[in-house]
């Protein structure tokens, strides 16, 4: 298994919860990077923000299929968050 990205930008709507992102953060939690849903900065991210320069500090922990399936679990609740949070949202008049 390899964890696959789809580009959603939600992960980068989370930075309050990340203090090692606090610099990056906008004020609102959104990183100031994130233009739509594309990283700005993507070539030059902080490790932190990508998966693959991640994994060496979980190896002794878990193998890489492990790590990618925890990855793309914590994707899947991402986006369950996001679109539990968009249904309870009330409607913009």
């Amino acid at each position: 298994m390899t964890f696959h990205c789809d580009k959603c930008g939600l992960c980068c709507r989370l930075l309050k919860d990340v203090p090692q992102l606090a610099a990056f953060d906008r004020g609102d939690g959104v990183c100031k990077f994130l233009h739509g849903n594309l990283c700005s900065i993507y070539e030059n991210r902080p490790d932190i923000c990508n998966v693959d320069k991640m994994y060496p500090a979980f190896a002794s922990i878990m193998s890489r299929d492990e790590y990618d399936e925890v990855m793309e679990a914590s994707c899947a609740r991402i986006k369950e968050m996001f679109k539990c949070e968009t249904r309870t949202r009330p409607a913009k008049n």
